[in-house]
């Protein structure tokens, strides 16, 4: 379960990083943040006190 959390975790973080800092569109940015949301509702399957902790730092949540 740790390992598993910990990969989705690293990906999710990958994905944050490609959008941050870069010139992108909005679009592309919430296409990105929609994965990284997915990743997180996966997370929330198989730790869901990990997910209250991501869900508590909201950065990952899109608003337009």
């Amino acid at each position: 379960m740790k390992k598993k959390t910990s990969k989705l975790l690293e990906q999710a973080q990958s994905l944050v990083t490609t959008v941050t800092g870069t010139d992108i569109t909005k679009t592309q940015r919430a296409d990105v943040m929609k994965q990284v949301r997915s990743i997180y509702r996966q997370i929330k399957e198989i730790d869901p006190t990990i997910h209250k902790i991501l869900n508590d730092d909201d950065n990952h949540k899109t608003t337009d």
